[in-house]
């Protein structure tokens, strides 16, 4: 087997290269919006078996601005990959999102349920999985969310900075869903390599972005670790102004993926608490 990871420079993607070796590019390495700039890579690399795209234009609110670029990235990236694994023969898993839906409900979300992004970095995604699919219907999509770990930009090592810098922190308490641990993660896609057809994927229990920070708070607390934080406040999502809408619950059943795989996702305290060990003792 020959791996190769695209985004490999992300939170997700240096963690499955770690994981499982292979090779790894970033967009000056192999531009997924450049099907051409795939190809000469592919010529350099023939013994690549599977593909794991984990590059994507993945800041929310500048996708309202940036619109091609995270087009290109979210959308066109995904079929030219597409269209590259049908050429040389190999597997594919493209990595998508929870904000392909559009998070007005209060259940669980399956991966037949009906999709309708509220912002346009989802409808980029959600245009992405689409081509994909008509490029190469072999290709494996796997939706997750909430993503945090090591290193890398995610929402953890945005609320610790809030937790170092502000005595009094502010989260959002009325937007659900599942956070995924990197780790946790990178095992399942590794268990997934020649799969085909739609899954989504998380750790197990539904929380908010404030019930969420308040245990990483506790966490850290806990271990000594210095923060100038000393409230942490539950407030509703339009404090913070933004010109990109969030959807509002968008928890994924898993039990699709858990079904094939014969897993069961731990819960997210206790992935957060693996992290926190090994983050701030």
């Amino acid at each position: 087997m020959k791996l190769w990871v695209t985004g490999a420079s992300g939170l997700l993607g240096s963690a499955l290269l770690a994981k499982a070796g292979g090779i790894g590019t970033n967009r000056k390495e192999a531009d997924i919006a450049d099907i051409e700039s795939l190809r000469r890579f592919v010529k350099l690399h023939p013994d690549i078996t599977h593909i794991v795209n984990c590059a994507a234009f993945s800041l929310v609110d500048l996708a309202e601005t940036h619109k091609e670029e995270a087009y290109l990235a979210n959308a066109k990236g995904p079929e030219n990959l597409g269209r590259i694994a049908s050429e040389i023969g190999s597997r594919l898993i493209h990595i998508s999102t929870d904000y392909v839906f559009p998070g007005a409900g209060n259940k669980p979300l399956k991966e037949e349920d009906p999709t309708g992004p509220c912002n346009h970095y989802g409808k980029t995604k959600l245009e992405g999985e689409k081509l994909l699919l008509s490029a190469f219907p072999n290709a494996c999509i796997l939706r997750v969310s909430w993503l945090f770990g090591k290193g890398g930009k995610n929402f953890i090592a945005r609320i610790m900075d809030l937790f170092k810098a502000q005595k009094e922190v502010r989260l959002t308490a009325d937007q659900w869903g599942r956070p995924t641990f990197v780790p946790d993660l990178v095992q399942v896609i590794l268990k997934m390599l020649d799969l085909s057809g739609l899954y989504q994927f998380a750790n197990s229990g539904v929380t908010s972005k404030y019930e969420f920070g308040l245990a990483l708070f506790n966490e850290a607390r806990k271990m000594g670790f210095p923060l100038k934080a000393e409230s942490i406040l539950p407030v509703p999502g339009s404090t913070f102004p933004s010109s990109c809408k969030r959807p509002a619950y968008s928890a994924f059943d898993t039990s699709k993926i858990e079904k094939k795989l014969g897993v069961t996702p731990r819960h997210w305290q206790e992935a957060l608490d693996e992290h926190a060990k090994a983050t701030f003792i």
